[in-house]
């Protein structure tokens, strides 16, 4: 790439995930993609490489912020545009990465308070009527990890004997998990759940904005699904 002093921090953020984009797996793809195309490249694409500077980052974090993007979601454009600058100063687009003056520190947004019975009950609802319970009953039920979850296929499932085997994972269904995944419609895709907008399986970063829906819908405060899943396999839901 043509080294000019005018180069955008936006141009060098595309080439840079063009460049390197075929490196990764479709997860990590989709999450630079919307880290890149939908917060840096708006928030300071148009800042020249040579003007960007600690207080142009630090005012850019707290304009997402301000937008009302959690912390985790703030952390995470500050390491992809870390990783971004670490290359720009190696390639001597600039002479130093200002993005490591910020002192931006990982704030853990999920670290809130439990949801009541009520509210567990309220966001299942909420997911019902979004039409994906099933992948998220499934999801807070059986103790799968995310992208477990997300990539979950039909031959990881013995329905018949209420199990899931993943790898060398042994998790048992309940018996409405069983009932729900017995009711999903059949499709010609080996996977179990797929996003009904691409009809593909979700993407990391689509599943968390899945979520991020669903307490909405269910006008509840921020919790992580991890600790949502935690906190309904303790209680039997």
């Amino acid at each position: 790439m043509q080294k000019e002093n005018k180069l955008t921090v936006g141009q060098w953020c595309d080439y840079w995930f063009t460049a390197n984009r075929r490196k990764w797996n479709g997860n990590t793809e989709g999450g630079y993609r919307n880290l890149i195309y939908s917060h840096i490249l708006p928030g300071i694409g148009s800042v020249a490489l040579s003007d960007l500077t600690e207080q142009v980052v630090t005012d850019f974090y707290n304009s997402l912020r301000s937008q009302g993007l959690g912390a985790r979601s703030v952390w995470c454009v500050h390491l992809l545009l870390r990783r971004c600058m670490d290359e720009a100063a190696q390639d001597q687009l600039i002479p130093c990465n200002p993005v490591r003056l910020c002192q931006e520190s990982k704030t853990e947004e999920y670290k809130t308070t439990p949801l009541r019975l009520g509210q567990l009950q309220r966001y299942l609802n909420a997911a019902e009527q979004l039409g994906v319970l099933p992948i998220i009953y499934t999801g807070l039920s059986s103790g799968l990890r995310q992208c477990e979850l997300i990539t979950l296929s039909w031959a990881d499932f013995h329905i018949r004997y209420k199990y899931i085997l993943k790898g060398q994972r042994l998790l048992t269904l309940n018996d409405k998990t069983a009932l729900l995944l017995e009711r999903i419609p059949e499709t010609n895709s080996p996977h179990v759940f797929l996003n009904a907008k691409t009809r593909a399986p979700y993407k990391l970063h689509e599943f968390y904005y899945l979520h991020k829906k669903i307490l909405k819908q269910a006008r509840l405060p921020w919790v992580a699904f991890r600790d949502l899943q935690r906190q309904c396999m303790e209680v039997g839901i």
